[in-house]
């Protein structure tokens, strides 16, 4: 993939001279490459220098005139963030959010669904004060993409670890990245059912798809070949996948049915809410009176998609991902839900949120559990989404 806008981002370390070289291969290979620098990067490498090798201006400065929105325009038009060096100062701020300069200010506009590389390089000890460690642990729940820094002899005369990557790695790490396509595919149901209780009215539940299509951003941005199967009015993703709408139950039965049936999926996230009763005797070419006083509605149980899953994927070892809503349920009793559906779907594993953690139609606080009974607990869905992801991978290897 050529044509790839490569945003170069520079915190101020004497390690910012192996930019130059990374700048450079960057470059050769045919990528557009805008460098933004903090004040402090500017002491350690010229300006001068930066613009003769990626052909382009040096950012440096927020406040420049006729370039207010640069942290914004910026994000929009990059494809991929790249920031190396990456100075303590600049890890910590960005893990407690502050945008101190434009470096910073593009990580808060920062869009989630396109990847971010990080290369730190410090002095051993403060790449392992426990601020340094705690902010690189919130990083990588985020998504960012670590390259590790190596041990060797550092700037200020010590030896261990801190040592920013070597610029050739780094390029060879995002060259392919950028152009690698994991041959991995998966399947991601999102949204509400919605029962029909005449011509003109539903049943339905609050889902929204916003958490399937966070986490199929993810997906989308690990590039896996994502389908996503939703109702008409969920959120949905971005970047390239496949799309197809389900309305009621039987419809959603029916696609998800021959979807796992006819492709060999690597994995299955089943996030749709689908009802668990759905109305009989319906006369869809009929609206009911509205001028009655009571009416009443009868129901029958509609059948559990999840138990099926597994026996008619054409991929018989498919990584399958169950989630479970609870209402207001303590941690034992979430425990229970949990273990009985893992028992009938023989789900590899279990998402389990509460009604109690959602605000303004989002899901928060989620708990993962595997087969085991293991559990890890993340806040917000791109964490999830990330945590899934290698979880997932890791079991395919």
């Amino acid at each position: 993939m050529r044509n790839c806008n490569i945003l170069f981002l520079i915190s101020g370390s004497i390690a910012a001279y192996k930019s130059a070289e990374a700048i450079s291969k960057f470059s050769q290979l045919g990528y557009t490459v805008q460098v933004v620098t903090t004040d402090s990067a500017l002491n350690f490498i010229g300006a001068a220098t930066l613009e003769g090798l990626s052909g382009k201006p040096v950012m440096s400065n927020i406040f420049e005139n006729g370039k207010m929105m640069s942290h914004i325009d910026l994000v929009k038009w990059a494809d991929v963030m790249v920031l190396a060096p990456a100075t303590a100062t600049t890890i910590n701020s960005m893990n407690s959010g502050l945008g101190q300069n434009l470096v910073s200010s593009l990580f808060l506009a920062h869009d989630w669904e396109k990847p971010y590389f990080i290369a730190p390089a410090m002095n051993t000890k403060m790449w392992s004060h426990p601020a340094t460690l705690k902010s690189m642990e919130q990083l990588k729940k985020w998504g960012l993409i670590v390259l590790e820094p190596e041990e060797g002899a550092l700037a200020c005369g010590d030896y261990g670890s801190g040592r920013m990557m070597e610029p050739n790695k780094i390029v060879d790490i995002v060259n392919k990245f950028i152009n690698h396509k994991n041959n991995l595919s998966i399947l991601i149901t999102a949204g509400g059912t919605k029962e029909p209780i005449d011509g003109a009215r539903c049943i339905t539940n609050i889902s929204t798809g916003r958490t399937a299509a966070s986490i199929a951003n993810v997906f989308i941005k690990h590039k896996w070949d994502v389908t996503f199967l939703s109702s008409h009015d969920s959120k949905l993703p971005s970047g390239t996948f496949k799309h197809i709408r389900f309305t009621n139950i039987y419809d959603l039965e029916e696609k998800l049915n021959t979807l796992i049936s006819e492709n060999k999926f690597n994995a299955l996230i089943h996030n749709a809410a689908v009802s668990d009763y759905v109305p009989i005797n319906v006369d869809l070419n009929k609206k009911i009176n509205s001028s009655e006083d009571k009416i009443f509605l009868e129901m029958k149980r509609s059948p559990k998609l999840i138990d099926s899953l597994l026996s008619k994927s054409k991929n018989r070892n498919i990584q399958l991902v169950a989630f479970k809503l609870t209402v207001n349920l303590d941690d034992t009793q979430k425990k229970k839900k949990v273990d009985q559906l893992i028992a009938h779907s023989n789900a590899d594993l279990v998402v389990q949120n509460d009604i109690s953690d959602r605000f303004e139609n989002e899901q928060t606080h989620f708990n993962v559990y595997d087969k085991n009974g293991n559990i890890s607990n993340f806040q917000y869905s791109t964490e999830l989404g990330e945590a899934l992801q290698e979880k997932i991978v890791k079991e395919l290897q």
